[in-house]
């Protein structure tokens, strides 16, 4: 019996080997589950704590970046103002110019046309006054002469109507034509 007896107790040392192992297991689970609670607790505490300093940063950031924005817009208003101005006055200068150029080109051009139109009148006149000795002569030739006799006109004569074509096969009609005689003149 004593290999029974031994036997039996190493297996009541191995129960109790595996209860302690067990145990310790079990202690080690609750206590691996209990860390990961705690990372869980502290991650959403500096969560919390780092939103909140994103927050306040970023709300104090906004505010300096508006007040930044604020006189840019200023600045480019002023700007925008300055340049505006600049551009009018530069186009009323051009405007200017151009007025006073257009003025004198207008001027330029009613004077040549009123000199063009004295020349022209002038030219006329002497023209005409050319003409009118001309016709003097003419007349004063044609009075010198003695009249001549004009013989009657005779009447025209009357058209001969021609006379109505037949109509000619396809064959003929591709020939051309021979050319009408001349109308016997009286």
């Amino acid at each position: 019996m004593t290999t029974k007896a031994t036997a039996t107790k190493q297996v009541k040392a191995v129960k109790q080997d595996v209860k302690k192992i067990l145990a310790n297991a079990k202690d080690y689970s609750r206590n691996l589950y209990l860390a990961g609670l705690g990372v869980v607790n502290t991650t959403e505490q500096q969560r919390t704590k780092a939103y909140k300093e994103v927050v306040k940063t970023g709300t104090t950031i906004f505010k300096d970046l508006v007040k930044a924005g604020e006189g840019l817009e200023k600045k480019g208003k002023k700007l925008g103002d300055e340049q505006t101005k600049a551009v009018n006055k530069q186009f009323n200068t051009a405007k200017s110019t151009v007025e006073k150029q257009l003025s004198t080109v207008k001027s330029t051009v009613t004077k040549r046309i009123n000199k063009l139109e004295a020349d022209a009148k002038k030219t006329i006149k002497a023209d005409a006054k050319v003409v009118e000795k001309a016709a003097a002569k003419v007349q004063a030739k044609v009075a010198a002469k003695p009249a001549v006799k004009k013989a009657p006109v005779k009447a025209a004569a009357k058209p001969v109507a021609a006379k109505p074509v037949a109509a000619k096969p396809a064959a003929a009609a591709a020939k051309p034509a021979a050319p009408a005689a001349p109308a016997a003149q009286a």
